[in-house]
């Protein structure tokens, strides 16, 4: 073989051996992109963990209502399907109510309440300023408070000076809490939602717009787990940190209520559970086991919707759980707790 012939043969060699050492990386890198990817969306199955053992049942607020008939009609005429598990989170306890009462009461300076409480009951504590008419109540023991001034007695704020945009009541509302040393990341990053409100017959009533009201309100939410993990509260768009703020500029006038009740979450620490399933929830609904968040009046309501969140926990509690949401007509919403029964006693 001449020597040109070789390293013909030699060229030709080295240039498909390239290509296809080219193409067995380009497959090789392809099929473990593929592997991971599948990997990604179907990741191998883990059993829940339980870590807490079985959990106490699910607090809600005490309600009397009418159990009702319920059908159901959802999109698609599919009923939704969840995960046979899901997560349950830890939530702190508050300092003793002896080390609790010296914290709140330099809260409670703060915010102009410098006067000895009055313990009312049990762990809840009543602070007084009566240069300004107001009355801050504190309950040590699970960190919640209520702060009123008697608006309703007060006809100047019948004439507002000038009721705050929602930007402008936001940032009220956030200055309260910093000052008061509540306003965590928590609430920095959750939603805020600010209403209008109005005096009508001596009742607070919702205004139609910002020009009719003599109030706004600023309802403060959590910062939710991820998208699909929505956390709900007692009252339907209402938060358990509310601030309600008048059109007046004299100091102890402006703020005029405030709600604050809050259970610190810790956002690493959680084990999953068994939760039952879609067909399971719905039959405890139609057996009367469960929560009005919302009713109506209608005996019977169909429901359009169903879907999984976290109850804010509502007095003390360890533990933050999952409940089933249903939506139906009449704005009617319930929960029903979506730990499996076994777990939950």
């Amino acid at each position: 073989m001449s020597l040109t012939r070789t390293a013909y043969i030699s060229r030709q060699t080295i240039k498909f051996g390239g290509v296809g050492v080219l193409a067995l990386m380009l497959f090789w890198y392809g099929s473990v992109a593929a592997i991971k990817a599948y990997r990604k969306a179907n990741p191998p199955y883990q059993a829940p963990t339980v870590r807490y053992g079985i959990l106490p049942k699910m607090l809600f607020p005490e309600k009397v209502f009418e159990a009702k008939t319920f059908s159901f009609e959802f999109p698609n005429d599919t009923v939704p399907k969840f995960s046979d598990q899901a997560k349950v989170f830890i939530v702190y306890k508050p300092n003793s109510s002896f080390l609790a009462l010296d914290y709140y009461s330099g809260i409670a300076k703060n915010l102009g309440f410098a006067n000895s409480p009055i313990e009312k009951e049990t762990g809840l504590y009543e602070f007084r300023n009566e240069s300004l008419n107001q009355t801050l109540t504190i309950n040590v023991l699970d960190g919640s408070f209520k702060l009123k001034y008697p608006y309703e007695n007060d006809q100047m704020l019948l004439f507002p000076e000038s009721v705050p945009s929602k930007d402008e009541a936001i940032e009220t509302a956030k200055s309260f809490l910093d000052q008061a040393e509540k306003l965590n990341t928590d609430l920095e990053n959750g939603k805020k939602l600010v209403s209008y409100w109005k005096m009508d017959g001596g009742r607070l009533v919702r205004a139609q717009a910002q020009s009719d009201a003599h109030f706004a309100r600023v309802d403060l939410f959590r910062e939710e787990f991820d998208e699909e993990s929505k956390i709900v509260s007692a009252e339907v768009e209402s938060a358990p940190i509310s601030v309600l703020i008048s059109g007046s500029r004299v100091e102890g006038r402006k703020i005029v209520e405030v709600s604050y009740q809050y259970a610190n979450i810790d956002r690493e620490s959680w084990s999953t559970y068994p939760i039952k399933t879609a067909q399971e929830a719905m039959s405890e609904l139609k057996a009367g086991n469960y929560w009005p968040a919302m009713d109506t009046s209608n005996k019977s309501v169909t429901i359009r919707r169903m879907y999984l969140a976290y109850f804010e926990p509502f007095g003390l509690t360890n533990y933050m759980q999952p409940v089933f949401v249903f939506e139906g007509d009449g704005g009617f919403v319930a929960y029903v707790s979506a730990v499996s029964s076994e777990y939950s006693k």
